[in-house]
């Protein structure tokens, strides 16, 4: 009898198991990109103001598809993102007008800069086959702000993602 019991014991434990009902793991969606109208400086960020250096904060400013990329020496500084109907922007300080690829655009203002020595050496002005991001400019290097402007096609906001010394905007559709 002892040993119908070994033989059963593994049977039934099997059965309970089976009758309890496993869960089939779901598949999850993933979230939707969110738009981020404003960000904080990382840690890193020497606020108030980078020191004097030979070396500008920003390392560059690249595109690829719809994205925006700006590396810093160190940090990321904070930034405020700004849409707006139609591609025409100011420059800052002049104001002069700039017409820019697209329908719609944003304004990117970086700030916590120093005021006194440029900011930015690279290109300024980066196009891009998109479909959504079409061209960026900048606009502005002045009193420690950083200003950009993005040329979109269609009504656009920017999932922005921070790691390390590297701002990354993602333009979305809006809604």
């Amino acid at each position: 009898m002892n040993s119908k019991l070994r033989l059963l014991a593994p049977i039934l434990t099997l059965a309970v198991l089976c009758a309890c009902g496993g869960t089939t793991p779901t598949a999850t969606q993933p979230s939707p990109a969110t738009c981020d109208a404003t960000g904080t400086a990382s840690v890193s960020w020497p606020l108030p103001q980078p020191p004097p250096s030979t070396i500008p904060p920003i390392v560059s400013a690249t595109v690829s598809g719809d994205t925006l990329t700006f590396n810093f020496t160190a940090g990321t500084p904070p930034f405020q993102v700004i849409t707006q109907s139609g591609a025409e922007f100011a420059e800052d300080p002049s104001g002069n007008r700039v017409v820019l690829a697209g329908t719609d655009g944003v304004r990117i203002v970086l700030t916590g800069f120093r005021g006194d020595q440029s900011n930015y050496k690279g290109p300024k002005k980066v196009t891009s086959t998109g479909p959504r991001l079409l061209e960026v400019v900048e606009l502005g290097d002045f009193e420690g702000i950083l200003n950009w402007g993005v040329g979109l096609q269609g009504p656009s906001c920017a999932n922005v993602t921070s790691s390390g010394s590297t701002l990354t905007f993602q333009f979305i559709q809006e809604g």
